[in-house]
């Protein structure tokens, strides 16, 4: 049980994405294996499904690690821009 338990966990937290990831490996093993010694047929709709998620699986879990952790971003406050104004325009009826 501890084997399972530290292999699903990351620094001791149990991930649900890991979880759910080895559950759809654990059933597309069972349903490949049972095609191919039992003839025993798998829609390929459902093979298909647990494959996306496993590859999904995988792909967040593998994302996690290049994730910055416990790092806050920390938003600079914006500069005022140095335009140089070259034209003004005056809002003056007179002109017209």
């Amino acid at each position: 049980m501890n084997f399972f338990k530290n292999m699903l966990s990351s620094e001791g937290k149990v991930s649900s994405k890991r979880f759910v990831t080895f559950v759809c490996l654990l059933f597309m093993l069972i349903g490949y294996t049972a095609n191919l010694f039992w003839d025993f047929t798998i829609e390929e709709n459902l093979f298909q499904s647990l494959q996306w998620i496993v590859m999904a699986g995988l792909g967040f879990t593998a994302a996690e690690n290049f994730s910055p952790k416990g790092e806050e971003v920390v938003e600079e406050e914006p500069e005022p821009t140095r335009t140089t104004v070259t034209h003004e325009y005056y809002d003056d009826e007179e002109d017209y």
